[in-house]
């Protein structure tokens, strides 16, 4: 995807009943000097939320390369920290939407954490982030994750179940010497507008 204005590397592919949409991160640091810095880019931007609205799938899975949540790495604004109304842009039309099912992972700390992001609007947004199973150096871990992990390298699994009548995800972190270190099931209601608190 992308043009010659707005050159990128962005995609989406499908596992079954779950789709993924995943970025470069080359998109922000071409314009990072603007006065409105941007993460996607207006192409990449519309083309993301069109593949939201158009997808029919139980779960969704937005891909970054850097941390959804703001507090995961301090103050850095190079997370979407720095880029706080695209990031609601998205988020409001997820909601605006009832757009279901949607799931966020990241990358970027030599870590791996679970984060729950709480939405007035809407149901509350897991974020999923595993970044360290090649790394000896490892990142503190920081106050707000619902659990994070960086004693051994790891990585994250996620398990899709969408043969349920209330389809689950399970998100395990495991380490290098393929130990379960932690597990946490959700099922699709949780990721539910009806559910969450939007009408």
């Amino acid at each position: 995807y992308g043009d010659e204005q707005w050159p990128g590397c962005w995609f989406k592919f499908s596992i079954a009943d779950v789709p993924d949409k995943a970025r470069s991160p080359k998109e922000c640091a071409a314009h990072s000097h603007d006065k409105n810095p941007t993460m996607l880019g207006p192409v990449q931007r519309a083309w993301l939320l069109e593949q939201l609205k158009q997808s029919s799938a139980t779960f969704r899975v937005l891909a970054s390369p850097v941390p959804w949540d703001f507090y995961t790495k301090g103050d850095s604004l190079d997370t979407w920290n720095g880029f706080r109304d695209e990031r609601e842009e998205v988020f409001g039309f997820l909601e605006e939407n009832k757009i279901d099912g949607v799931i966020l992972i990241s990358a970027d700390r030599h870590r791996s954490d679970v984060r729950r992001i709480e939405r007035s609007n809407g149901y509350p947004l897991y974020e999923f982030e595993s970044s360290r199973l090649t790394n000896q150096h490892k990142h503190g871990l920081k106050p707000g994750a619902i659990f994070g992990y960086n004693a051994k390298q790891s990585f994250g699994l996620l398990s899709f179940d969408t043969t349920k009548a209330n389809p689950t995800v399970t998100f395990e972190i495991v380490s290098i010497d393929n130990e379960i270190i932690y597990s946490l099931t959700l099922k699709l209601s949780e990721f539910s507008h009806v559910r969450g608190g939007s009408k």
